[in-house]
């Protein structure tokens, strides 16, 4: 952003460096004026195919690895390892992702991510051909892997691309595609399965890595503004230090943002309360649905569709409604509100005498939570620097993944210690605790509020003078 005398100078400077197609984006913020922006039409899209492909490549894999055994112990550890391949890496790599997510170019960094993958989906063709487990582990945990910088690349590039009274709605549509895409994918390869035929399902890796070439080559048509001259001299100062030094004091960075940034904090103490509870209902919905109503397996795996659409549907009816009505609420108000209602609701759901009132529930509950998922990508974008996004995100996501975890490990003995319902009612109380500690300690900041970059350029400063202060101290450690 160029330094100017005068403050209107300075407004349309930021809008035109905010909007590479300043036209785009005149009139209220909606769905329709987020697209009509070229560049983050373009992400949308690559988002919504990347993330096609992501849903698909899960179902695939799963189906794939639970066709090397007949045996359903077997079969159990095999998915469960699987699981656990894709998981890990969000929980280890997350931040560290952030750090260079937020060093290299965010829209080239999408890409060669696309682009890996794609590679890494055909090469899962041989290991399927010869049900080699071991090999399925790894391609899964290196994909992960890879696929944990296109996130937390996508939010920080959002606001590089629309204006930003646009924010809301670009977050809520691209919370939409998301959910349209938990559909899209599994139905595809539901019908790839289908056509291939059985022994032939290493086709739908070769559908499944198209996806992701296609995803890059709509991300290669996105045109980005360039960044604040000044901001950037500030950041290459910063990365002349040794190259492990300046990784660990990047990574500092976004450890301080999390526990001195008071809004940063109470966000990541928000989630990693509500995932506690969260946690625990996803390892035990099936079980509940079995020993709650007596579902067969045979009628179990349509009744938890059912449900999965369900919550699906109310997700994409308040990203809608959301985006496209509301896109001027503080982002702290759909934080607050997604979570009471989503723990209030919660609250019954294991005592609930009728497996429709169940659907019923499970609908309302993601119309509680889409906002709420909106909401907190909107404040992180207002209250973080755009260069420390990556860092930030990757820091509330690893909390987050830890508290899953945990909760996934103990949901087990709470169900057997209290009963599931109870493990319901508990995991309902801790959502609803985390709405009220967000309502209390969250500020209800606007996006008017949102931090701009000559407050970047100040923070890159300080972090620059702190590293250099650093380098001297060791200098005489040396000397002496």
């Amino acid at each position: 952003m160029a330094h100017t005398n005068t403050p209107e100078d300075t407004t349309s400077q930021a809008s035109a460096d905010a909007n590479p197609n300043p036209d785009a984006g005149v009139g209220k913020a909606n769905f329709l004026t987020v697209l009509r922006n070229t560049g983050f039409r373009n992400l949308w899209l690559g988002q919504t195919i990347s993330q096609i492909g992501d849903y698909f490549a899960f179902l695939a894999t799963f189906v794939v690895v639970g066709s090397f055994s007949n045996d359903p112990q077997t079969t159990t550890l095999s998915i469960s390892g699987m699981l656990i391949a894709n998981t890990l890496p969000r929980l280890l790599f997350g931040m560290l992702a952030g750090v260079f997510v937020d060093r290299w170019d965010r829209r080239r960094t999408m890409l060669v991510s696309d682009v890996l993958r794609a590679a890494l989906t055909l090469a899962m063709i041989p290991a399927f051909l010869s049900k080699n487990l071991w090999l399925m582990y790894t391609l899964g945990f290196v994909m992960s892997s890879v696929g944990t910088f296109f996130n937390p690349a996508k939010t920080a590039l959002i606001p590089k691309l629309v204006r930003t009274d646009d924010l809301t709605s670009a977050n809520a549509l691209s919370q939409t595609s998301q959910m349209l895409a938990m559909f899209v994918g599994p139905a595809i390869a539901g019908g790839v399965f289908k056509l291939a035929g059985t022994g032939n399902e290493w086709v739908a890796f070769v559908v499944d890595s198209t996806s992701f070439i296609v995803s890059a080559i709509a991300i290669s048509l996105i045109s980005v503004p360039k960044e604040n001259s000044k901001l950037k001299t500030q950041n290459s100062k910063l990365r002349s230090v040794g190259p492990f030094r300046k990784v660990g004091q990047e990574l500092m960075v976004g450890l301080r943002a999390l526990t001195l940034n008071r809004s940063i904090a109470v966000l990541a103490l928000t989630f990693a309360i509500t995932m506690l509870g969260v946690g625990a209902i996803n390892v035990l919905w099936i079980t509940n649905l079995k020993v709650h109503f007596g579902f067969t397996s045979a009628e179990l795996a349509w009744r938890i569709s059912v449900g999965d659409i369900a919550f699906a549907a109310g997700m994409v009816i308040t990203s809608v409604v959301a985006g496209n009505f509301f896109s001027n609420v503080a982002p702290k108000w759909f934080i607050v509100v997604g979570l009471l209602g989503a723990g209030l609701l919660t609250l019954p759901v294991g005592f609930a005498p009728d497996y429709w009132l169940v659907v019923v529930a499970l609908l309302l509950i993601g119309a509680f939570i889409a906002p709420m998922n909106t909401g907190t990508t909107t404040l992180m974008q207002i209250i973080v620097p755009n260069d420390q996004l990556g860092r930030v995100g990757g820091g509330i996501g690893t909390i987050t993944e830890s508290a899953t975890l945990t909760s996934m490990a103990l949901a087990g003995i709470f169900g057997a210690a209290i009963g599931i319902p109870f493990v319901f009612l508990l995991s309902g109380l801790l959502v609803t605790g985390a709405g009220i500690v967000a309502w209390a300690f969250l500020p209800a900041l606007t996006l008017k509020d949102k931090v701009e970059e000559a407050q970047a350029v100040a923070e890159a400063e300080a972090v620059l003078s702190f590293a250099q202060a650093e380098e001297e101290d060791d200098l005489l450690v040396e000397a002496s």
